[in-house]
């Protein structure tokens, strides 16, 4: 079994130090981690953890259990000067508004809905509400981007979706997304493409490592169920296994007793792992097409089921949910 196998699958190597060097903070590599997901963890850019592991730039992959130095700063304590909210108790009266409100007090009438945690528009006579009084209530500071530091991504609206739910999602303005897509209302359907404009630097940080995959089909027709690392399909022991998308075999075997009989292939940009098989069709350094069949349905250790297990990694072993690839155009 090669490196790039064991690494693949998560299983744990001698650890090492990266360098003798002293640094303030370390991270330990866990099983499944990779250099964009632990850059993503301390909000920084892959090049910055490059920086100061010059080694890691001559290695192909990160090994479990390995110290990665993280660049840290140490922040500077800022005391924040408590400054106390002045607030007038006011009770509705017939005709009131949250509109009239504001403007009677000359204070945002979004802002008295805000303090005072009002789920709706509506307010009933005799109720206390709280109003800021005017210069005590602080703007937030709005960071604007120019077109070159913005890409929009399409997104598709799920059931339970809002335009806030989406933009604190992304980390915008619902505002600007409804300003982007020239929404006349608030409202959106169930299936509605959006395009949600995101600042560049949490595009790259977030977006651009992640490899394209397209699965138009799963490599047997079965039931299946979602795993930590994968699903496992359940189907008639014999039945066949097509691989997903056309690759090279780079391991057939049955080193790692829980997954039995394996094969893994290798496609542009991330690796797909077919496991508890009956038999395994294709040998180590064959190249396999889109749905040539690689291997049979076997039996699932310690259930008594017949069922395979498919999983699908990136090239730097994370592990990726596969149907979240499933159907995509």
């Amino acid at each position: 079994m090669n490196l790039f196998l064991i690494f693949a699958l998560g299983i744990s190597l001698l650890s090492g130090e990266l360098f003798a060097g002293k640094c303030r903070l370390y991270h330990k590599v866990k099983p499944g981690e990779s250099l964009w997901l632990i850059a993503d963890r301390y909000n920084l850019y892959i090049k910055d953890i490059l920086r100061v592991n010059p080694k890691l730039r001559k290695s192909r992959y990160l090994r479990v259990g390995e110290r990665v130095c993280i660049p840290y700063k140490k922040k500077r304590a800022v005391k924040k000067s408590r400054r106390p909210r002045e607030f007038v108790i006011y009770r509705v009266r017939p005709g009131d508004s949250l509109q009239k409100i504001g403007k009677k007090f000359g204070v945002s009438w979004r802002e008295i809905k805000r303090v005072n945690r009002l789920r709706s528009n509506v307010i009933r006579v005799g109720q206390k509400l709280k109003i800021p009084k005017k210069g005590s209530v602080r703007k937030a500071k709005r960071r604007y981007y120019s077109r070159r530091d913005v890409v929009y991504i399409k997104y598709r609206v799920r059931r339970g979706d809002s335009l806030q739910k989406i933009g604190k999602k992304f980390g915008v303005s619902w505002r600007e997304i409804k300003r982007v897509n020239r929404l006349r209302s608030d409202l959106i359907r169930v299936g509605q493409m959006l395009r949600i404009p995101v600042p560049r630097e949490a595009f790259e940080r977030r977006y651009v490592d992640k490899p394209r995959i397209k699965l138009s089909f799963l490599p047997v027709n079965g039931r299946f169920k979602k795993g930590t690392r994968g699903i496992d399909i359940y189907a008639p022991c014999g039945d066949r296994i097509r691989a997903v998308d056309k690759g090279r075999v780079i391991y057939s075997g049955d080193d790692l007793t829980p997954y039995g009989n394996m094969v893994i292939i290798e496609h542009p940009g991330y690796l797909s792992i077919y496991a508890f098989n009956m038999q395994n069709l294709v040998k180590r350094g064959e190249k396999v097409a889109k749905g040539e069949v690689i291997g049979k349905v076997g039996l699932k250790p310690g259930s008594g089921r017949c069922a395979l297990r498919f999983e699908i990694r990136a090239k730097d072993g994370s592990v990726l949910n596969p149907l979240e690839y499933l159907g995509k155009k």
